[in-house]
């Protein structure tokens, strides 16, 4: 039963294409789909805040391997893939690794997602997107959703769903300085 529920919640999310996250500058045509962001594309630009408001851009990171992760407070696969996600930067952060967490908690939520990244221990940089827009820029439709950017600016991969610490590692090798 639990199944069906949230087979028929995808799939209102699919016919709403992406309009609940927020960004209404490109009209919704029926029928047409958004394009989805594959590898090999150039990742798309953005801007945001930490919970206390510093700016952070994807820019900041050029030149330099970037995890991209969507996630929410209350999605439950979010909070496991989180604490894989910290033992992955723990592990890489020296050869220069960036793991940028795009919070998808709606309206004035930083409190609530610095608490929730205090108490799982995350020391990457949570960035809020309170109208969604960079996970429409993004074409995230479900979360967790994961993209890994090269030094160079182009997407390397994108994985939809939860991922394991031993998945994020076999990423990693797309966009991480290659020894020697």
């Amino acid at each position: 039963m639990r199944g069906m529920a949230v087979l028929g919640v995808v799939l209102i999310l699919l016919a709403l294409e992406g309009s609940l996250w927020g960004d209404m500058s490109a009209p919704i045509v029926p029928g047409k789909s958004p394009s989805l962001l594959a590898p090999g594309q150039p990742a798309p630009a953005f801007v945001a805040h930490d919970p206390d408001g510093k700016t952070i851009t994807l820019q900041d990171y050029q030149g330099r391997p970037v995890i991209i992760n969507f996630w929410a407070t209350w999605c439950a696969p979010c909070r496991q893939e989180m604490l894989d996600l910290q033992k992955v930067y723990d592990a890489h952060r020296a050869a220069g690794l960036a793991v940028l967490a795009v919070s998808q908690d709606h309206q004035d939520k930083a409190e609530t997602v610095r608490s929730y990244c205090a108490t799982l221990g995350v020391t990457f940089p949570p960035l809020l997107d309170p109208n969604g827009s960079i996970a429409t820029h993004y074409s995230v439709i479900f979360l967790p959703s994961t993209v890994f950017v090269h030094p160079s600016g182009v997407v390397a991969a994108v994985h939809l769903g939860p991922m394991t610490q031993a998945q994020v590692e076999r990423y990693l090798e797309a966009i991480m300085p290659q020894p020697g």
